[in-house]
């Protein structure tokens, strides 16, 4: 009765009158600003997503400046993704990026060499960090008054210098450029500087080195010393063509195109240069990169390093058919067992910066493809246990003929595609048979097509093993004389090793002065 009376007085009516206005005011502004944000609000039904793959050193930055203009721009997503150089020239035949930033223009000239046009001969820098030696504080007392010449040429260094494998790291390269402007062009002079280098080689699989201890001195950059603890920097007397991470476009769709600019364009700008330079790198217009020398005097260079510091490139290719179960006369072991622990004992005395790949073949063992990629090629060195167990897991396939015409041609494709500089570059290919798959291609037609690949400015002979009896040496010597190569025979497996290293030292002339 009370609360009926108390909401029944006309005083209290002002007060539920503005209560619901209140309500209604709120809920039409509500409903206003709603509508207002879906009408501005983009549909994006063009949604763009650009794929970028970085270099790891320069990730960050690019990430950073990445999201900013993203945030910015309607229907962009910006994908970056770190990955190593050697990664992505690896894929690039396949799922390439929009755009790739890799940390030098080295690579985009890898990637042209080994068939992959739509990748530009330049990229426009974005960062740059110069090569340097890191040399641990406790041992920079011991840096001689000439500072990197006193390190690089000198007979006697107060401290060893550890190189980058220059055929594979633009710094190691880098050096090389350095050792050749301290020779003074000399041959005999750069030719002496690289074999005092050669022992320290290190087989390095992406852009981070080793750091110095209290004895060696190691080629590196900027920016590693600066994000390192305990190191400091020796800079050569004049800049090196080291990492200048080319920015280059990839894709031909328009949309992805115009956006890639926009993302160069704010890389460029005072946005970009301020997180490159928060990262320990170098705005590109701040210091200007270094240019590479022209192709075939890097070229030239790069031989001259293969010619002191011999390392091969090699695809190893395993007949793994039916025939190899055979027993070997005399042992316990079959053809493919045998062979493969010759293999085993030659891989652990390969030098550590040799490229080895391997692959097993038979027929149809990769639906119809008569081979299949066990380890893909790579530096022996960091991977050396992986490999020699890889080759142990290799098993005999029961019913498997010999496709050894399309093997030898794909392997063959393949390693004149990748061919290297400074490197034996070789196809070595262990088959106890003759090639029996009818519905492969035919031999003519396999000399045929070697003839036409076959460059005697960039050699890739083709090393035949040949186990057991069954062997039709004639066909191999045909098969290998089309690339400058040789073939082997031997009655028992155990002999592949003393073969192919026999092998190695007859392919270890490099052109220039060799060429077959």
């Amino acid at each position: 009765m009370v609360d009926g009376g108390l909401r029944s007085r006309p005083e209290f009516w002002p007060v539920t009158l503005l209560s619901v206005a209140l309500v209604a005011v709120l809920a039409g502004w509500a409903g206003v600003t709603y509508a207002d944000r879906t009408r501005s609000a983009p549909q994006c039904s063009d949604m763009t997503v650009l794929r970028v793959n970085v270099a790891p050193s320069v990730t960050d930055p690019v990430r950073e400046v990445a999201e900013r203009l993203a945030g910015r721009t309607p229907c962009l997503e910006i994908d970056v993704v770190a990955r190593e150089s050697s990664d992505v020239l690896r894929t690039l035949g396949g799922a390439a990026p929009d755009v790739w930033v890799p940390e030098s223009t080295l690579w985009l000239r890898r990637a042209r060499a080994a068939g992959a046009f739509q990748v530009p001969a330049e990229g426009v820098p974005v960062a740059t960090t110069p090569v340097v030696l890191a040399v641990d504080r406790r041992a920079a007392g011991r840096v001689p008054r000439s500072g990197w010449a006193g390190l690089v040429g000198a007979a006697k260094p107060p401290l060893r210098v550890a190189l980058p494998d220059p055929a594979t790291s633009p710094l190691g390269f880098a050096t090389l450029v350095g050792v050749r402007r301290l020779a003074g062009s000399d041959a005999a002079t750069t030719a002496a500087m690289m074999r005092r280098l050669a022992p320290d080689t290190i087989p390095v699989t992406g852009e981070t080195v080793p750091a110095p201890d209290a004895t060696t001195a190691v080629v590196s950059t900027e920016q590693q010393v600066k994000q390192a603890t305990g190191q400091t920097a020796v800079y050569p007397s004049a800049a090196l063509p080291g990492p200048d991470y080319p920015y280059a476009v990839l894709t031909s769709d328009a949309p992805a195109r115009a956006k890639a600019t926009a993302l160069l364009r704010a890389l460029l700008a005072d946005e970009g240069a301020a997180a490159v330079t928060a990262h320990g790198l170098r705005a590109p217009d701040g210091d200007t990169p270094v240019g590479l020398p022209a192709e075939q005097d890097s070229e030239d260079l790069l031989n001259a390093w293969g010619g002191v510091h011999i390392s091969a490139r090699m695809l190893a290719v395993f007949d793994i058919s039916g025939s190899m179960e055979s027993a070997v006369p005399g042992s316990a072991d079959t053809r493919l067992s045998a062979t493969v622990k010759a293999a085993q004992g030659g891989a652990k005395l390969l030098l550590g910066t040799t490229e080895l790949g391997v692959w097993e073949f038979s027929t149809d063992l990769d639906g119809g493809r008569d081979y299949r990629e066990i380890v893909p090629v790579g530096p022996v060195g960091p991977r050396r246990s992986a490999i020699v167990a890889e080759l142990g897991r290799m098993r005999v396939e029961p019913a498997g003929r010999t496709g050894l015409y399309d093997t030898t041609l794909a392997a063959y494709k393949n390693a004149t595609r990748n061919w290297t500089a400074g490197r034996i570059n070789m196809v070595l290919i262990l088959t106890d048979g003759t090639d029996d798959n009818a519905s492969g291609i035919s031999r003519a037609a396999l000399l045929r097509q070697l003839g036409e690949l076959a460059d005697r400015r960039r050699p890739v002979p083709i090393l035949f093993i040949g186990v057991g009896p069954e062997i039709d040496a004639g066909e191999l010597r045909q098969i290998a004389g089309a690339t400058g190569g040789r073939v082997a025979l031997t009655a028992k497996p155990s002999g592949i090793r003393d073969i192919f290293y026999t092998a190695l030292a007859e392919f270890s002339c490099l052109p220039p002065e060799c060429r077959r």
